[in-house]
């Protein structure tokens, strides 16, 4: 019965063990130190995910190219949108939604199904601004698994993925081995996701990262073969890879490679 009463609990409670949203007051004003548009995205009747855009000041290439940055499994948008500087100082602009619950955007998240159409969404409103060959996939964490599967379907230009994790169903093993597999719902398959994928794609991992082992991008990679690349840093865990120097020297390279 102790089994039983322990399954049940895990699969009523698993949106408030995988998400770690921070509410922003609804008259909240962002501040950061770049100019930035704040857009609102419907995704369905009265629910909206919020959006910022940051647009680079760099010279005007012959055709602008985005970041679409889907953060982790906590925070809000005034917090991620710091990371906007490095892909901005590279020419991109970098466009950061928040998931529903977070921020400012309505609602909560109670699907992976759910999770995935919104993104879908988001990348809908991003494509009709952006060529779709000019946007740049980046996820991290819970970011990487929804990252995968929109630019994968999409055909983004490239798909990075920080921190990624083998499969939520990987993570529930781990975490609770005695669930059957049946009872997780969000099995998060980016493993299969990325076996039929023919977006390239890079993967940076910490070494020390004791939240997600890098074991998970190796894994990841073999699915992978040539379609794929894993920077391992060294000395890093699982949230301090953005400001790490090798980390941005490399995203730099992957960026612009023409500037090497």
């Amino acid at each position: 019965m102790l089994w039983v009463g322990a399954c049940a609990w895990y699969y009523v409670r698993q949106e408030s063990l995988i998400f770690f949203p921070s509410k922003l007051p609804a008259a909240h004003q962002f501040e950061f130190s770049r100019s930035f548009e704040s857009h609102s995205i419907d995704v369905a009747p009265d629910i909206s995910l919020s959006a910022l855009l940051f647009r680079s000041e760099l010279p005007e290439q012959s055709s602008r190219r985005v970041i679409l940055y889907l953060h982790g499994n906590a925070g809000d948008l005034q917090s991620w949108g710091s990371h906007a500087e490095l892909y901005l100082d590279q020419g991109y602009d970098f466009f950061v939604i928040d998931y529903r619950g977070y921020g400012l955007s309505g609602g909560r998240v109670s699907s992976e199904a759910e999770l995935h159409a919104d993104i879908q969404s988001v990348w809908n409103w991003l494509e009709a601004r952006y060529d779709p060959d000019s946007i740049v996939v980046v996820g991290y964490s819970l970011g990487s698994a929804v990252g995968a599967r929109v630019a994968c379907a999409n055909q983004a230009r490239h798909l990075v993925l920080i921190a990624p994790f083998f499969s939520g169903r990987d993570i529930g093993r781990r975490v609770a081995p005695w669930l059957p597999s049946a009872l997780i719902r969000y099995p998060f398959r980016t493993d299969q996701v990325l076996e039929n994928c023919d977006v390239p794609v890079t993967l940076f991992h910490g070494a020390d990262d004791r939240t997600i082992p890098s074991g998970a991008s190796t894994r990841l990679l073999d699915l992978l073969g040539e379609r794929g690349e894993l920077v391992l840093l060294p000395g890093v865990g699982h949230s301090d890879v953005s400001g790490n120097g090798d980390f941005q020297r490399r995203m730099t390279r992957l960026l612009n490679p023409e500037a090497r």
